[in-house]
């Protein structure tokens, strides 16, 4: 919070949103019991400074726990900005919680690298490359570059 506090002051809150991975286990971050309580907590706090948005990450895509629906919902009714939900979405996902009223945007990021024409690809029912993991944060063009557009 003192981090969120720190860019309201200097950029105004109006231009501030932030990314939360719940049950994210990026170095090692444990589970723990009150997880939902502290969540609750901060979609709370944030809320009071009026953030634009909170972006929240589901890693389960990639071997994470998966964010309970509780802590989605919690989110979606604490915070009044915009909801941003991602991970593991593909276009029928993505428009069902749309829909449902769940987030106010989906963000895919691996989808992405792989598909640059995803947008298309998505709107036409096409099929889409799969990522190739191995490719990832590594230098050049090999899987950033090189996977086929739609023809």
């Amino acid at each position: 919070l003192e981090a969120a506090d720190a860019v309201i002051e200097a950029i105004g809150k109006d231009r501030v949103g932030i990314r939360l991975s719940p049950y994210g286990v990026f170095n090692d971050m444990p589970l723990y019991d009150a997880m939902e309580a502290d969540y609750t907590y901060l979609a709370q706090q944030l809320n009071a400074r009026g953030l634009v948005y909170i972006h929240l990450v589901d890693h389960s895509p990639m071997g994470a726990p998966p964010v309970p629906d509780s802590i989605k919902k919690m989110f979606r009714s604490t915070f009044k900005g915009k909801l941003i939900l991602s991970g593991g979405y593909d276009a029928t996902r993505a428009e069902s919680d749309l829909a449902a009223g769940k987030c106010d945007l989906i963000a895919v990021g691996r989808p992405f690298l792989a598909n640059p024409d995803l947008v298309a690809r998505w709107k036409t029912g096409a099929a889409v490359n799969a990522p190739d993991m191995n490719t990832f944060y590594t230098p050049g063009p090999k899987g950033y570059t090189d996977y086929p557009a739609l023809g």
